[in-house]
């Protein structure tokens, strides 16, 4: 029975979102939030791991709680580049490795510039097949491993009883190795580096239900870029997206036929008929979160309560941009896609600068300024219409403002506040609207 609902699931690094959206009139109807604290303890600080088979429970108790009333489709996405490795059964039997994490970029010649100097392809640190070549060198693969996809690739696999991941472009080309031309994995390119390609999962380019969770359809999970890409513009071909959050993307759409990008901005797939421009900070929101740590670590040495400082902070990013004291601030504390070593920097301080205001307000700029520059390099000038998505945009102002200004364009901000679990709704509605069932 047509219930004219579609539920979207994002399974985010720190939070999974869902809502329920009205086919008929895009409104959302309902939104959960839960904390994603399925972190894995570890002893490096550049290991990131998170439990698998957790999310999964909680990524189930959500969708139950939002079928009751019945829905028509459910779509998924989530964070890309991060992988864990499944048996052949579909059984999970590694960690999740998070796009976070950064064994792929360790060592005099790491496994990301060993990719590059035997295949040509240009990774990161994070990157799922980067990560993989890394654990085969440590031989930390597991031994049955059948396959390899993304963590939203695995709920999907799981809720539809599946054995293997058919998995779409776009979680396929975050992983890496990827043929933007025949959109595959390159499996040349993965057996010079020793990999097996049986353990590549099967890719489609298509809008796909891929089975059922108790008699609802599942579509194939779409990348979070490309998603909230969906489901934060009405105009995909005049309008640039701005997202912050943990990261920081910029996003806007190219034709089929437009040239392959892999520098800073890279080119990505996204609907049977267009691709996207994608640039990253790896940073992003989280250099505000960096500085509200330091400002809550001082106010605890005076003995004021440990509590969060953002709207101190706010108070002085606003006071910092009306007045013109804005440091200059690079935020990739990070690093960076290219140069993961690339530290942050706060540079041309005179006498009268370093204010807490000039520094509150430099770390908003130069959050916009790293993403303008990638804009600047392949967009300036295309986009008409520039919206902006993530809770660093939502909850500040001066931030709405910095953006304005550096873009020339006011800024557009989605009514629904749940970007990417929303695109995927949309997703899985064109799924099953196409008609493209591999059930």
């Amino acid at each position: 029975m047509k219930t004219n609902r579609t539920i979207g699931l994002d399974i985010g690094t720190t939070t999974i979102s869902a809502v329920l959206r009205d086919t008929e009139t895009g409104a959302v109807l309902k939104v959960q939030n839960i904390p994603n604290d399925t972190n894995l303890p570890s002893s490096h600080p550049w290991e990131h791991m998170q439990n698998p088979e957790q999310i999964r429970e909680k990524t189930e108790a959500l969708l139950t709680d939002l079928c009751r009333d019945g829905a028509d489709a459910i779509g998924i996405t989530g964070q890309m580049h991060g992988i864990l490795h499944t048996d052949r059964e579909g059984r999970v039997l590694s960690p999740l490795y998070t796009w976070q994490d950064g064994r792929a970029g360790l060592g005099a010649v790491s496994a990301c510039g060993e990719i590059l100097s035997k295949t040509g392809y240009r990774t990161s640190a994070g990157y799922g097949l980067a990560t993989h070549f890394a654990l085969m060198k440590t031989g930390e693969v597991p031994e049955d491993a059948a396959c390899l996809c993304t963590v939203m690739d695995y709920i999907a696999m799981g809720l539809c009883g599946l054995s293997r991941p058919v998995i779409h472009a776009t979680n396929a080309a975050s992983l890496g190795l990827y043929r933007m031309d025949a959109d595959t994995f390159d499996v040349r390119a993965a057996e010079v580096l020793g990999m097996d390609s049986a353990i590549l999962p099967e890719v489609t380019n298509r809008c796909r239900i891929l089975g059922e969770w108790k008699n609802i359809p599942v579509a194939a999970a779409i990348g979070d870029n490309q998603a909230a890409f969906l489901g934060s513009v009405q105009d995909r071909d005049r309008t640039v997206l701005v997202n912050i959050g943990t990261g920081s993307q910029i996003t806007m759409t190219c034709g089929r036929d437009a040239p392959i990008l892999t520098g800073s901005v890279e080119t990505r797939p996204f609907l049977e008929d267009s691709r996207i421009l994608s640039g990253s900070g790896l940073c992003g929101g989280r250099a505000y979160a960096i500085l509200e740590k330091f400002f809550r670590g001082y106010a605890a040495a005076l003995g004021l309560p440990d509590t969060e400082r953002y709207d101190v902070l706010n108070r002085l990013a606003e006071k910092g941009l009306a007045e013109g004291k804005i440091l200059s601030v690079r935020t990739t504390f990070c690093g960076t896609r290219e140069d993961p070593d690339m530290l942050g920097q706060i540079t041309d301080i005179g006498e009268n600068d370093l204010t807490p205001e000039g520094l509150a307000a430099g770390v908003l700029n130069g959050m916009v300024q790293e993403l303008y520059g990638m804009y600047d390099a392949v967009g300036s000038g295309k986009a008409e219409i520039l919206a902006a998505s993530g809770n660093a945009v939502r909850k500040n102002p001066v931030l709405q403002r910095i953006l304005t200004d550096t873009f020339g364009m006011p800024v557009q901000i989605p009514d629904h506040t749940e970007e990417a679990a929303y695109g995927a709704a949309l997703f899985a509605q064109m799924a099953l609207d196409t008609g493209t069932d591999c059930r």
